[in-house]
């Protein structure tokens, strides 16, 4: 699988893993998805690149412009994938002036374009603590964005675990956890993904202090959706 996705742009990458993972979606709230115009996004992140696809199945039943916020070693890896991913250093150690001047470019183009723009703000994987996922830290990317873009921001649950390895190892050791995330990623075939649409938030509900808005948004989705469908952000 690895060596077919080299050869193919971003679009076809996903196409292919969504072919071979061939997942079962069972999705609430896809009425809530405008088939047209600029749109945020913002997911939680519990698995890892399976929740790339994921999204990707979902929202190509509505629309063909699908751009993600994704680690820049994606594109160090395959330049090719510039088509369907903004490239992000999520490690502080790794970003430079040149890098972030880069990211926010892209991003522009996106919205300037009316693109959908999906981030998973915490750029990490959920934590299983108490025998529940608990969401990483948020960067405040959506917030700055859809306030600077005048970019409505639409919140979007996914219900969707790791093996019981996987948890194993995230407590022993990092590295023997990131070992097995390809693993991860093929483990998933036939999986069921339980993902819910919560209710658009415009950019004038983002006014405020941008650290809290953020907490308050990863809050909802990664934990209110997740309960009731119908549950609505508060800032």
């Amino acid at each position: 699988m690895a060596d077919t996705i080299m050869q193919l742009n971003g679009r076809d990458s996903f196409d292919h893993l969504s072919r071979q993972l061939n997942f079962s979606l069972e999705v609430d709230g896809l009425e809530r998805l405008p088939s047209a115009g600029r749109v945020i996004i913002a997911a939680n992140h519990p698995t890892g690149l399976a929740d790339g696809v994921a999204v990707w199945d979902l929202l190509k039943q509505v629309r063909q412009d699908i751009v993600f916020f994704a680690n820049a070693d994606a594109i160090r890896v395959n330049p090719n994938f510039q088509d369907v991913i903004i490239p992000v250093e999520w490690v502080a150690e790794k970003r430079t002036p040149a890098k972030t001047r880069e990211t926010l470019k892209r991003a522009g183009q996106a919205f300037a374009e009316e693109k959908s723009v999906v981030i998973f703000p915490s750029g990490r994987l959920a934590k299983k603590e108490d025998g529940r996922l608990v969401e990483k830290d948020w960067f405040s990317t959506v917030v700055g964005l859809a306030r600077k873009q005048k970019t409505p921001v639409l919140p979007l649950n996914l219900d969707a675990w790791n093996s019981r390895l996987f948890y194993f190892l995230s407590e022993l050791n990092p590295e023997l956890r990131d070992i097995t995330l390809f693993h991860e990623l093929l483990n998933k075939r036939g999986a069921q993904v339980r993902m819910t649409f919560g209710q658009m938030i415009h950019p004038d509900q983002l006014a405020g202090d941008a650290i809290e808005l953020t907490e308050k948004l990863k809050h909802h989705v990664a934990y209110d959706l997740g309960r009731d469908r119908f549950a609505v952000f508060e800032p």
